[in-house]
């Protein structure tokens, strides 16, 4: 099977639906259709700053998606990369998919110039093995983050 990682489509919406009702409900929250069809809207926004992504086998079947979104970090004169969600549907959970999906952000964020990619965790969530095979360090117990080496913005003179 072979797995490509590429922006959502309009066409792809209820098969991500389903997959971040199961994300949603993995994590404890509830989705009204408010909000799902609100965080779509942003997700099909170019200009907005939440982003995704999602796997998809050769059928074009949806097999995971992640939302992230860049923060300004001024100290460091950079920028980071938040993942706000990275979820594999359970039929097909394995290494590869959360790999690739995983690997995809790290590019994304540090072609942006990111200097850092962080996410949480539920407080009795096990990390995927993407994650923490990835060289993260806890900055907290729900909080992850892998340094990046971007390259830095110049500052104006």
């Amino acid at each position: 099977m072979t797995i490509a990682i590429r922006e959502p489509r309009d066409s792809d919406f209820f098969p991500w639906l389903s997959l971040y009702e199961a994300y949603t409900a993995a994590r404890g929250a509830a989705l009204t259709e408010q909000k799902a069809l609100l965080l779509w809207t942003w997700l099909s926004d170019p200009a907005h700053v939440e982003s995704a992504l999602i796997a998809v086998d050769d059928e074009g079947e949806v097999l995971g998606l992640a939302h992230f979104h860049t923060f300004p970090r001024p100290l460091e004169g950079d920028s980071g990369t938040f993942v706000d969600a990275l979820y594999v549907g359970a039929e097909v959970r394995d290494e590869t998919v959360g790999t690739r999906l995983f690997d995809a952000i790290r590019d994304y964020a540090t072609g942006h110039g990111a200097g850092v990619l962080r996410w949480t965790k539920g407080h009795d969530e096990q990390l995927p093995a993407a994650l923490t095979n990835a060289g993260a360090e806890a900055s907290s117990p729900e909080v992850h983050e892998l340094q990046l080496t971007a390259q830095r913005v110049a500052q104006p003179a």
